[in-house]
């Protein structure tokens, strides 16, 4: 048996896109040694799966239902068998090679991926791959954080199954980093001329949207904002509605530009309302090949807390404005503040990442910035 170095282990389109970008970085040190178990969380990553086959990055993919939804019980039998579970789970005929105990290192997005696949590569080095700010933070790692599964299990035998020996994690801007300090390796710059590459694999629509249009909302679901709070408990049942008429009446207060509302994956909102003051962006392009091919530094960026507001900077070093909304709603965001400071930090000008407090500054920031001379 040949004895391969590396697997990847995802389920969003954002970890892989980072775990492409690894592999691609250095083909000569990765080819034919690396596989990656695609999780489909949805059927957007089942077509993506697809498409990655066909432009064979890595040797071998394997495709597998999402798991993170199942019930305690079923997780609980999945760790405790995992070679047995996998075998049954696998969508690929290959499914009993994935089961070999092959791999030197696994490079998963999640602390139960890395769990799963170390217990049966009981000999790999295993670390946390970036999906998102919350990498930044000890969130990820964090067992109080996590499901109440993950802390039951972890108070019995599976608790050295569930720590997983994490070696480190692999992030774009280590120094952002604010969680418990430990071993941190600094993913690759995304290199130009792969870019046909990842518009190809991400199917990029070219439109002319962003290119045209400066101040964009990164939508989300409002009623996501608690699970975004140091203390979700102390949020009150209107906090939603708050929030919704800040955004809109944020939007509406342009005089002479109109928002772009990026709407959130599993955001509903009422589109034939929202039509009449900001435009929506139809287009659908995984948001990260917008701020590849489109975002510039003029562009304004609007959001509460969302990871879609640092990637620009995060993956591909672009400055755009910033407006950060969750001190306007009167709770604290775990992590915010040292995270969006480490965020200006980064920046040549720290003044274009901003916080406001209130509606009525929320303002005239926006009043100022559209009349800018430079913002079109």
């Amino acid at each position: 048996m040949v004895k391969k170095s590396y697997l990847f282990v995802c389920s969003t389109q954002y970890a892989i896109l980072n775990s492409i970008n690894i592999v691609l970085s250095d083909k000569k040190k990765y080819n034919g040694k690396t596989d990656i178990v695609i999780f489909h969380q949805t059927n957007d990553i089942k077509n993506l799966s697809e498409k990655i086959k066909k432009n064979k990055i890595f040797e071998n993919i394997y495709d597998f239902p999402f798991i993170n939804k199942k019930n305690a019980f079923y997780l609980f039998l999945l760790l405790a068998f995992p070679s047995v579970f996998l075998s049954r789970l696998c969508l690929n005929k290959k499914s009993l090679d994935l089961l070999k105990n092959k791999y030197k290192i696994i490079i998963a997005q999640s602390q139960l991926y890395a769990a799963l696949f170390k217990a049966i590569n009981k000999n790999a080095v295993a670390f946390l791959l970036e999906d998102g700010v919350s990498s930044y933070t000890s969130r990820t790692s964090d067992i109080n954080r996590r499901s109440f599964f993950f802390r039951l299990a972890n108070k019995t035998f599976l608790r050295r199954v569930l720590i997983a020996d994490i070696k480190g994690h692999l992030l774009y801007k280590p120094e952002m980093y604010c969680g418990e300090k430990g071993f941190i390796a600094k993913l690759p710059e995304h290199k130009v001329k792969n870019r046909n590459i990842y518009n190809r694999i991400f199917k990029y629509i070219d439109n002319d949207l962003y290119n045209s249009h400066q101040f964009i909302y990164l939508g989300a679901p409002y009623y996501g904002l608690k699970l975004l709070m140091s203390n979700p408990s102390d949020a009150d049942s209107g906090i939603e509605e708050r929030c919704k008429i800040l955004v809109d009446d944020a939007m509406k207060a342009l005089k002479k530009r109109s928002f772009v509302y990026r709407i959130h994956p599993i955001e509903k909102i009422e589109k034939s309302y929202y039509e009449e003051f900001c435009i929506l962006d139809n287009c659908k392009n995984m948001w990260e090949m917008e701020c590849q091919n489109t975002i510039t530094n003029d562009h304004v960026l609007m959001s509460f807390f969302s990871t879609a507001a640092f990637s620009p900077k995060i993956i591909y070093d672009k400055e755009p404005y910033v407006i950060f909304l969750h001190k306007i709603t009167g709770f604290n965001f775990f992590n915010a503040d040292s995270l969006i400071y480490r965020l200006q930090s980064m920046y040549s000008n720290p003044k274009k990442v901003m916080q406001p407090e209130n509606a009525k500054e929320l303002s005239t920031i926006l009043k100022d910035l559209e009349l800018k001379n430079k913002i079109r």
